[in-house]
């Protein structure tokens, strides 16, 4: 299945009181076309900032030091702003985490969707209010012509969250980002933005997914990469990792699942270092309970398993094929 961007050794960090941390270090994963990629882990992990690398949305203190992002045959991390801004939202969209803030309250839907449109789009006004229609109808907004005249105040989360979901569809993006896209949204509504997001995967979309859920990843996304700490420390087909992981961290997440048959929830000792306070070896081992000497001194990077998943262990040896 074709690659529609492929991130290589991208390494960034943070300038925090005129000192630099890095929180992201040699990520590498590629997302294929019509496919949801989930990128998993808990708050802090780099995820968001790794995500939102492929477009540059980054906060001021923030610097790429390393590595490359590939769309089709342009490296995003090399291009001008004003290049990169014709990509941004028109082939890479993004549903951002908070619907309810996501919208400015001073002006309607149609006049937000409209520029959006006309932004990313040759059309008039005219053009761009049929295609507002067409695809508000297409997320489930019943009525939507009334709906266009609706300030942001007047709508439920849920409908401001398919609105922005309408934005990102209505200049016809290849990959859409979803950060915590069901935030805030109560479980009925979080289950019906999910299913939209599938939907549009069936029709061609590529999804990227941040979210630390292990519940919708399990039933939403093809591939899910593991991070924690800045490194992705485990990547698999969603019914292989969810069937058989293998990272000590995955194997702590999903023992903290609960689960129908009312089994003890087990929790994760300890917690994450902040990045101002980096940890040697592999970032896991203070809390593993498999950690050894060598876990301590040594950084283990993603090898191929014989299932095709990848793991970042001295557990696991490479395949032999």
């Amino acid at each position: 299945m074709r690659n529609i961007i492929e991130i290589n050794n991208l390494s960034l960090g943070f300038e925090i009181d005129e000192k630099f941390y890095q929180a992201v270090y040699d990520v590498n994963f590629d997302i294929q076309k019509g496919r949801m990629h989930a990128i998993v882990g808990e708050s802090g992990c780099g995820k968001t900032a790794t995500v939102m690398s492929i477009i540059k949305l980054l906060p001021k203190n923030a610097k790429i030091i390393g590595g490359n992002i590939m769309f089709e045959d342009k490296n995003l991390l090399s291009l001008k702003e004003k290049d990169l801004r014709k990509l941004r939202g028109k082939r890479i969209a993004l549903i951002p985490q908070d619907p309810m803030t996501s919208l400015n309250p001073l002006y309607n839907i149609e006049n937000q969707m409209i520029e959006t449109i006309m932004l990313h789009n040759k059309v008039g006004k005219r053009g761009a209010y049929k295609i507002a229609l067409d695809v508000l109808n297409d997320v489930g907004i019943i009525n939507p012509a009334e709906r266009l005249k609706a300030y942001p105040h007047e709508l439920s989360g849920g409908m401001k969250q398919r609105v922005i979901i309408a934005m990102a569809l209505s200049s016809g993006a290849d990959v859409i980002i979803a950060d915590e896209p069901t935030t805030a949204l109560d479980v009925t509504i979080q289950a019906q933005i999910l299913k939209l997001l599938s939907d549009i995967k069936k029709a061609g979309k590529s999804i990227i997914l941040i979210t630390h859920n292990l519940g919708i990843v399990k039933q939403y996304a093809d591939f899910v990469s593991i991070m924690y700490m800045g490194r992705i420390v485990e990547e698999a087909e969603t019914n292989m990792l969810f069937r058989n992981p293998k990272h000590p961290y995955t194997k702590d997440l999903f023992a903290a699942l609960p689960t129908i048959k009312g089994k003890k929830l087990e929790n994760i000792k300890g917690a994450p270092a902040p990045i101002t306070k980096p940890v040697s070896g592999c970032p896991y081992h203070p809390r593993c309970k498999y950690a050894s000497e060598i876990c301590a001194k040594k950084t283990f990077h993603l090898i191929c398993q014989k299932d095709n998943s990848r793991v970042a262990c001295r557990l696991y040896e490479g395949c032999s094929r």
